[in-house]
């Protein structure tokens, strides 16, 4: 016997691939009916490898039923055994076909043919592998035992040489409703037809991968050079066509975000920012639908519609669609109304009546946008508020140019992790956290992504408005955002977010409701903690920032007191109306049962602020903005976090009490602020700091005086009969 020498094992690569250089030709065919999200994904990913896929039976009737939840699919074979014929003698060609709404390509026609001969060189037929024997289970026993691997065959990928692709689509007649996957499972377990055809499973996934039952095994990793792959870490093994078979179809949007040369991890978005947005004059925008919706109490709804005024978009290129339930919120609307109602194209408006709910008026909405023809719908939620008034140009140019119909601009609360979308579903339909979420959220990963959930602010192109009819009553046992999303989900309808830019974010409404139903007069006074931003901006002096610039000196008024620009003239008139609606005002003499010893050596006519449950937020405020002013005056005193145990709203009427007649306080240092205007609502009663024989008349809204508690003043008397003055007053504490 001769004995052939042993080769050196670098040799052997080389050797393999001289053996499969002269690669047969690869045609890959899908049938689709409709062109769908699906589809659109899986042409895109086909696209990126240079694969051309021929798409069969688009706009023909769809009579296969429904495959999600029963048997069927057997028109499939029969479009593709009447496509076949050309194919018949084609032994140099191998046919690849793919269902068309579930899969993404992730590596070119060479790639997947040198793996074919690579794994399965003596098959002329192979067929991906799942964990499940649909759709008759019973047939399971009789199943060839594999190895390793799955067993049970699913029709949605396979490929095969043109003679034997021919064969098995001819060998029996199929209705339209049979089961495709049943038809060829049949197939597969004759052995002798099994034998005949040279049939076999890829059952480590070592080209086509089925997700169903397997998608902890699946992973996402990156490349040296950032190229997105799936990994199958139950066999070590990196197929090239992916799946999402079944329920698994949300893991599959996840892999989709990415594979297909979408999401490179060095070069980002390979999709995103290729075609800049072109100036488009007014007249030529398309007309979109505004819908508005104020279905929950939400703080700062001024504010929100201000912002809505100020989109970059022509207001006669608007339809107006208002729907707000909220009493609380009725001249919020009116007010915007009167200012800007006209301007808009047209406009609906449910305001404060409550005979139609939020899931019936958010269904109308879309029938009134398809009603006036619009190019796009924006359903926006009231505690949506955006800061760039370009975010609906924007999105519309971003549906367009990446050929969306379902897309929202990411927003989240500030400082928190909570958004408008949703990376994963959970089986029960709710939240779950996806591998990517944080990445996405955080701006680390940026692009637009392919999610189970949106909600808040949302575009609908023109044809999503009308598959999208009834959507929010759907599933009338979720709320409304969420049953329309789960009808998005359930009929292949894809959903993106979009996080290229930050728009703005969602104001925290949870606890607001609370505040509302106590029956504050302005309850977004109480909204420091949950919406710093926002309240800042409607209470803090405008000149309150200039006195923080590290050169700036801060006036004094007299020696050792500080006189500088804190609170807004609208913050202290509510706080005025807060206090007077409160109304319970004590009587100005010693006895005060709300101190500890329960006697007031210089009493005044006031409420303290923990009488109108206050007292939380104004130490926030104090340590917030005070403070640091305190620092830069007070040099070298520092204590955080600021301690006071007076807090109070003090009322001179010359009814009641005109003056105070002087004092020190009870404090390290005490901050007044003026709450009302000298001249416009008062006269007289400045404060008078005896030590220095200095006056100071505090006659500008919202400005404090902030000095030392030793500091003996008083308050001088009101000049006339009529006027109140209101002050704020704080001692702070070590």
């Amino acid at each position: 016997m001769r004995v052939l020498p042993l080769l050196p094992f670098f040799l052997i690569p080389v050797i393999l691939a001289t053996t499969i250089t002269d690669l047969p030709e690869l045609v890959v065919v899908t049938v689709a009916t409709e062109n769908t999200d699906g589809l659109k994904r899986l042409l895109e990913s086909a696209k990126a490898f240079d694969i051309k896929i021929e798409v069969l039976a688009l706009g023909e009737k769809w009579n296969g039923g429904d495959t999600r939840v029963e048997q069927g699919g057997g028109q499939k074979i029969r479009i593709l055994s009447e496509w076949i014929e050309k194919y018949k003698d084609a032994s140099d060609t191998i046919i690849m076909f793919v269902d068309a709404y579930d899969v993404v390509f992730n590596a070119d026609a060479t790639t997947i043919l040198r793996k074919f001969f690579e794994h399965y060189s003596e098959k002329r037929l192979l067929f991906g592998a799942e964990p499940f024997c649909w759709p008759d289970q019973t047939l399971a026993p009789d199943y060839p035992i594999v190895e390793f691997g799955k067993r049970f065959l699913n029709s949605g990928l396979f490929m095969g040489y043109g003679p034997e692709v021919y064969k098995i689509l001819k060998l029996k007649p199929v209705e339209d409703k049979d089961d495709d996957q049943l038809y060829y499972t049949m197939i597969y377990l004759d052995d002798k037809l099994r034998k005949e055809l040279k049939m076999d499973l890829d059952s480590m996934s070592k080209i086509f991968q089925n997700l169903n039952g397997v998608i902890e095994d699946v992973e996402l990793q990156f490349k040296d050079d950032g190229t997105p792959e799936a990994y199958n870490a139950a066999y070590n093994t990196k197929p090239l066509i992916i799946h999402g078979n079944g329920p698994s179809k949300s893991h599959l949007n996840y892999l989709g975000n990415y594979l297909g040369n979408r999401w490179n991890s060095e070069l980002g978005c390979r999709n995103c920012g290729q075609e800049e947005e072109k100036e488009t004059a007014d007249e030529d925008l398309p007309l979109i639908a505004l819908n508005l919706f104020i279905s929950k109490p939400i703080p700062f709804i001024e504010e929100v519609l201000q912002k809505v005024s100020e989109f970059d978009y022509p207001k006669n290129k608007i339809a107006l669609y208002i729907y707000n339930n909220q009493p609380f919120s009725i001249k919020n609307i009116q007010d915007f109304l009167k200012e800007h109602g006209k301007s808009y194209y047209t406009k609906r408006v449910i305001n404060g009546v409550t005979e139609i709910g939020e899931r019936e008026a958010r269904n109308e909405a879309i029938e009134w946008d398809k009603q006036r023809n619009v190019e796009y719908g924006f359903f926006m939620d009231a505690d949506a508020y955006f800061t760039d008034p370009k975010i609906v140009k924007d999105l519309v140019h971003h549906s367009e140019t990446y050929d969306v119909g379902i897309i929202a601009p990411m927003v989240g609360q500030p400082g928190k992790l909570f958004t408008n979308f949703w990376g994963a579903i959970a089986a029960n339909g709710y939240y779950a956290r996806s591998e990517d979420y944080m990445a996405i959220v955080k701006g680390n990963r940026v692009g637009y992504w392919n999610v189970p959930f949106i909600t808040s602010a949302v575009l609908l192109n023109k044809e999503k408005l009308v598959a999208m009819k009834d959507s929010f009553s759907y599933n009338k046992n979720l709320d409304p955002d969420m049953s329309m999303c789960q009808f998005a989900r359930d009929h292949g309808h894809f959903m993106y977010i979009d996080n290229e830019k930050s728009y703005g974010y969602l104001i925290v409404s949870d606890e607001f409701s609370e505040t509302v139903t106590q029956g504050k007069w302005h309850p977004e006074m109480w909204q420091i903690f949950e919406n710093r931003e926002l309240w800042e901006a409607r209470y803090i002096h405008p000149g309150y920032h200039k006195i923080m610039e590290p050169d700036h000196i801060v006036d004094q008024a007299c020696p050792d007191v500080y006189d500088y620009p804190l609170m807004s003239e609208r913050f202290c008139a509510e706080l005025i109306e807060e206090m007077e609606g409160f109304g319970r005002w004590s009587d100005g003499s010693n006895n005060d049962k709300r101190l500890a010893g329960g006697y007031e050596n210089v009493p005044t006519r006031d409420i303290h602020m923990n009488q109108v449950g206050f007292e939380r937020q104004w130490l926030y405020f104090l340590d917030t903005y005070v403070r640091p002013v305190q620092e830069k005056t007070f040099i070298g005193y520092y204590h955080q976090p600021v301690e006071s145990n007076m807090m109070f709203v003090v009322r001179y009427k010359p009814e009641e009490q005109a003056s105070l007649r002087p004092h020190h306080d009870a404090s390290t240092f005490s901050i007044d602020i003026a709450l009302n205007k000298k001249g416009r609502d008062y006269e007289g009663g400045g404060v008078r700091y005896i030590r220095y024989n200095c006056t100071v008349q505090a006659d500008e809204v919202g400005y404090a005086m902030m000095f030392p508690g030793r500091l003996t003043h008083m308050h001088e008397g009101l000049a006339t009969t009529k006027g109140t003055r209101y002050i704020m007053v704080s001692f702070i504490n070590p």
